[in-house]
């Protein structure tokens, strides 16, 4: 099987094509690596027996909705028409953003309430998707909804970086772990990039549809900070909330998992392991 993956040179795109070796790899962020138009030649020529749709605009601060539009949507609904004139399964990143403040719940069939243009831009495509597999009965059609992943290889995402990734970079560069005022308020559902990868490496077995990746429990930024600082022996501090995620930021998330675990059972990494294993990642 040779896999297309999208997104190769980002967080979880590189480590899934270490899981999937010999992949074909395309990112526009790296000049060696394939261009989105030579990504839908090589489908077009039957060189492509799966896509992992894996790249995207991230910052959830982003405004520019040309450019969001044209990656987020444009691209991505070109692979899924190339995957079904190739009849070959397509895989795909959503988005736990599109829950928004989360007042409808985690559930992948709730009404969703996006807060930026991101979640609006991952909202609008899941909607594509879902009238696709409609029309398209046979097609292998699966998305993604990630919560917030952590793990190995999150370096480059800068401030889009998960707050388990910021506080380790924090702790290990000043000894002090930075985290908004009432912290202890602010709650996600954290899942380690070993599940993620498997779950996603796993999804060409799913029925078609969209489902919640997370592990269905959530934990405070406090807490999160504890567990590192405790990890590196650093101090924690305080910092006011930034003024432009006001109204923007999500203050709670945590996947509904009914969906998934109809089709995948495993048992997730647990977060003061997953913390210690990127520490450990990390220092080596």
């Amino acid at each position: 099987m040779t896999a297309l993956i999208t997104g190769a040179n980002g967080f979880i795109g590189s480590n899934l094509s270490v899981a999937i070796p010999n992949s074909l790899l395309c990112d526009i962020n790296n000049n060696k690596m394939y261009s989105p138009d030579e990504a839908i030649e090589s489908i077009s020529n039957g060189n492509v027996a799966v896509i992992y749709h894996l790249g995207a605009i991230s910052a959830t601060t982003e405004t520019d909705i040309a450019l969001i539009s044209k990656t987020n949507i444009e691209f991505p609904s070109r692979l899924l028409e190339a995957s079904l004139r190739a009849n070959i399964p397509f895989v795909y990143a959503s988005s736990a953003s599109v829950y928004g403040l989360g007042t409808n719940g985690f559930k992948e069939d709730c009404e969703l309430t996006p807060l930026n243009y991101y979640a609006i831009s991952k909202a609008s495509f899941d909607m594509f998707v879902r009238q696709k597999i409609i029309d398209n009965p046979d097609a292998k059609i699966v998305g993604l909804r990630y919560f917030n992943v952590y793990g190995h290889n999150e370096d480059h995402k800068g401030d889009m970086a998960s707050p388990v990734h910021k506080f380790l970079e924090q702790a290990r560069s000043t000894g002090v772990i930075k985290v908004f005022e009432d912290s202890e308020n602010y709650y996600r559902d954290f899942i380690h990039i070993d599940d993620v990868t498997e779950l996603t490496y796993a999804a060409i077995n799913f029925a078609s549809g969209i489902y919640n990746i997370g592990t269905g429990q959530s934990r405070s930024f406090a807490n999160i900070a504890a567990e590192i600082a405790q990890l590196t022996n650093s101090q924690i501090k305080e910092i006011s909330f930034p003024e432009h995620l006001k109204g923007k930021y999500q203050e709670f998330t945590c996947s509904d998992n009914k969906l998934i675990s109809s089709e995948y059972k495993k048992t997730y990494t647990n977060l003061r392991e997953g913390i210690k294993k990127t520490y450990e990642d990390r220092i080596r």
